[in-house]
């Protein structure tokens, strides 16, 4: 049997590290389908002084790795060496990886390259002062020199192999992680629960979707003011930080907040769904793009990742700052497609075969296997 453990530091759980995507791709996706066909995964969170072993939804095994001290330095050590595993998956480069390969010498590393923030980025999230950049100062930046001389060393020693999500990414990556041009990144598709429902049969309503944290980065304001201006639409707010924008809001009737949405609320709310609106400064490849587009949504963004955005919605083009310049674009592009009810319904035929063929979970789980075994094999 082989053995592979994924290093990160949340599993979309208030214990365990919150709700974030990180988090939720960890335990939704490559702890519920990777294991299988002898391949065993166990998730490694981030070094306890008192770890423990847990199993979760019945069949997902989640550890706390130990915490070396003065009186047990090699803790850490020995733990891995117990454990035996053959190769490691981490989704980007954190602290928990740094820490493992302390005492992995010959073990390979596959990074999953999700959301590479170079310094450009930063300085983007940097100017809505939010919380979001003090990770930057209290986390990253700290950790970013080890992180970037420990994968030369991995890539020197032809232990690294990197995968990602997104095609725009690779630029991203290679200039966080200072790789070098010529390096090879094979793509791994970013897994999507496709819904089993008559694409013909989607309803025809009025309602614009905002489905992601209400954080600084997001930039949820520019959604709720377009709200004002287009009163002949009802605008759902779903996700976390929703009771500051609640109460602001609470005048303005056709703005509706759902906070965190999962399981049958969301389905009834993306199939409903007519558009997407992402008003983030910064994102990678957005799960919500895929998300909405299985459910037949177009989507209305100033990020355009790959592309999609203008192949299934209206890119508005880059927006700065807060943003407040840029809200009567997104009114004029969520007009423009709620206006034209033929351009919606050829959106929501092609994004949803769009995400059918290139992000499904059978694609995702078949290559993300290979690409594990294949490395443990050679």
């Amino acid at each position: 049997m082989m053995k592979a453990a994924l290093l990160v530091e949340e599993f979309f759980d208030k214990e365990l590290g919150g709700y974030g995507g990180y988090g939720m791709l960890a335990r939704e996706y490559i702890a519920e389908y990777i294991p299988g066909e002898g391949l065993e995964l166990e998730t490694f969170l981030e070094r306890s002084k008192n770890p423990r072993e847990m199993i979760l939804d019945g069949n997902k095994k989640v550890s706390y790795i130990p915490k070396p001290d003065i009186f047990h330095p090699f803790k850490l050590k020995k733990y891995l060496e117990e454990k035996k595993i053959d190769i490691y998956l981490s989704i980007e480069c954190q602290r928990i990886v740094k820490e493992v390969f302390k005492y992995e010498n010959n073990k390979k590393l596959i990074l999953w390259i999700q959301d590479p923030r170079p310094h450009d980025d930063w300085d983007k999230i940097r100017s809505l002062n939010g919380d979001e950049y003090e990770s930057y100062l209290n986390y990253y930046s700290k950790n970013e020199k080890d992180i970037n001389d420990l994968l030369s060393k991995l890539i020197s020693e032809k232990r690294l192999i990197l995968i990602t999500q997104g095609k725009y990414l690779k630029d991203k990556a290679k200039r966080l992680y200072n790789l070098p041009d010529d390096i090879p990144i094979d793509f791994v598709p970013n897994p999507v629960r496709i819904p089993e429902f008559d694409i013909e049969k989607k309803p025809e309503t009025n309602i614009i979707t905002f489905l992601g944290r209400l954080s600084n980065v997001k930039r949820p304001w520019i959604f709720l003011e377009m709200a004002k201006q287009l009163p002949q639409y009802e605008f759902y707010v779903c996700g976390v930080g929703h009771e500051k924008y609640q109460e602001d809001y609470k005048d303005i009737k056709n703005i509706k907040f759902f906070g965190h949405i999962n399981g049958e609320e969301k389905e009834d709310i993306l199939t409903k769904t007519q558009i997407l609106v992402n008003t983030s400064i910064h994102e990678a490849i957005p799960i919500s793009f895929l998300e909405a587009l299985s459910y037949g949504a177009s989507i209305v963004s100033c990020q355009n990742p790959d592309d999609i955005t203008e192949m299934f919605g209206k890119y508005i083009g880059k927006v700065s700052g807060e943003g407040h310049e840029s809200i009567e674009k997104f009114v004029l592009a969520v007009k423009e497609l709620m206006e034209n009810r033929e351009t919606l319904y050829n959106n929501r035929k092609n994004g949803r075969e769009y995400v059918c063929k290139v992000h499904s979970i059978e694609k995702f789980t078949q290559t993300l296997r290979k690409i594990i075994t294949e490395n443990i094999k050679e």
